[in-house]
């Protein structure tokens, strides 16, 4: 679905700055919707194959860091559950004065 969406806003940006540009230059009026109907559907599939790109290398990047981050754990041998519970190590790095606040 993101890949439509992102080859639609990209086909219509492509689509208003080739009508704007094409009046501008005073180009004959079916000219100008021509050109500006090449215009969309080709920033249509770029926008698409865009964002199929931009897709895979968010997806593969992530997928890396997760696998990097596992093998940190099992190099330091804490458990993946454990991990979230550092609530006694922030009060502790807490002013005094908030710390007393909270107790």
């Amino acid at each position: 679905m993101p890949t439509h969406q992102c080859g639609a806003a990209l086909s219509l940006v492509g689509f208003g700055i080739s009508l704007i540009i094409g009046l501008w230059v005073d180009n004959p009026f079916v000219t100008v919707v021509l050109r500006g109907l090449w215009v969309l559907v080709l920033f249509y599939i770029l926008g698409c194959l865009l964002s199929v790109i931009g897709q895979k290398v968010v997806q593969e990047n992530f997928d890396k860091e997760i696998k990097d981050m596992e093998q940190a754990q099992m190099r330091q041998g804490e458990n993946p559950e454990n991990d979230n519970d550092n609530s006694s190590e922030m009060i502790n790095e807490m002013a005094p004065a908030e710390n007393a606040a909270l107790t």
